[in-house]
């Protein structure tokens, strides 16, 4: 059932500024050059990628999960090169909830294009998938997430622990949520 979902989803979503398309192969090296970023990756909760290889794999893992679905993020001047993704991390139909996870490249990092483009990916979601709770998980030092999330009407419902596999150590974790209306 998930992933008949997600075909209800746009391939394309345009903000002010950005275009969000599906996440494709052709995606790898451009996606790798964040991914390798020691900056970024160290919020995303994977290894900083070191090769192009590794860029292919993730995506690869992203299209055989049904409950998952990614868009990479491109500038509107069609440049060919990704300034992040975002997508749906994980389903719960048990309790109706969609997980999100996001993250753009450090050199547009403070320019407010997260919270336009948040707010577009939210809005879609909520108008094509028949679910009511969107959360997002982030580390606690992951300050300018936080204010992100905070903006958009998210509440710190949870703590916890999970392993960063950045760090390879076991870390906190704040759970995040969004009710729509």
């Amino acid at each position: 059932m998930s992933t008949n979902l997600f075909l209800h989803l746009p391939t394309t979503i345009s903000t002010e500024r950005t275009i969000l398309r599906k996440t494709s192969f052709a995606d790898a090296t451009t996606l790798f050059d964040i991914w390798s970023d020691n900056d970024v990756a160290q919020f995303m909760n994977i290894e900083k990628f070191s090769t192009i290889l590794q860029a292919e794999e993730m995506i690869q893992a992203i299209e055989n999960e049904p409950n998952a679905c990614r868009y990479t993020i491109f500038t509107m001047d069609n440049s060919l090169k990704a300034i992040g993704s975002l997508g749906i991390n994980d389903i719960n139909k048990n309790n109706q909830t969609i997980e999100i996870g996001y993250e753009l490249a450090k050199s547009h990092w403070r320019q407010g294009l997260m919270f336009e483009i948040l707010t577009t990916f939210l809005n879609t979601t909520k108008a094509h998938l028949p679910y009511k709770t969107i959360t997002a998980k982030v580390l606690p030092e992951n300050i300018a997430s936080i204010k992100l999330l905070t903006k958009l009407g998210f509440e710190l419902i949870s703590t916890g622990q999970e392993l960063d596999l950045h760090s390879g150590k076991i870390c906190e974790i704040s759970n995040y949520q969004l009710i729509l209306n």
